[in-house]
């Protein structure tokens, strides 16, 4: 249910979703303990060369460091939520840090 709320918000704003992929992890706090192998995996299995970059949602995934990683070997965006958040409440609050280590949108907007 989760995977088609984030297919159908993306698609409304415009972007073409080529590939969802949800972790099933039997709770919210359990999503925390997925562990940075696991999250590899399963972004080398979304990509692909039919799509411009990644979106990471859920808020308790431990993913910015390895956003800004996989940008590097899989040679586009990815772009985590909490990284993605923290990025826009500093522009809503008229300030333009650049943060690195955190992937492309922090680190150069």
């Amino acid at each position: 249910m989760a995977d088609e709320h984030a297919r159908a918000y993306f698609t409304e704003i415009g972007l073409d979703v080529v590939r969802v992929m949800g972790l099933k992890c039997p709770s919210a706090t359990a999503i925390g303990k997925v562990t940075e192998e696991e999250l590899r995996h399963a972004l080398l299995d979304l990509n692909g060369s039919d799509i411009d970059g990644i979106v990471q949602i859920g808020t308790n995934l431990p993913m910015l460091r390895l956003a800004d990683e996989a940008e590097r070997w899989l040679n586009k965006p990815v772009i985590a939520i909490n990284a993605a958040t923290l990025w826009h409440a500093l522009r809503t609050c008229g300030f333009a840090d650049q943060m690195q280590g955190f992937g492309a949108l922090p680190r150069e907007h």
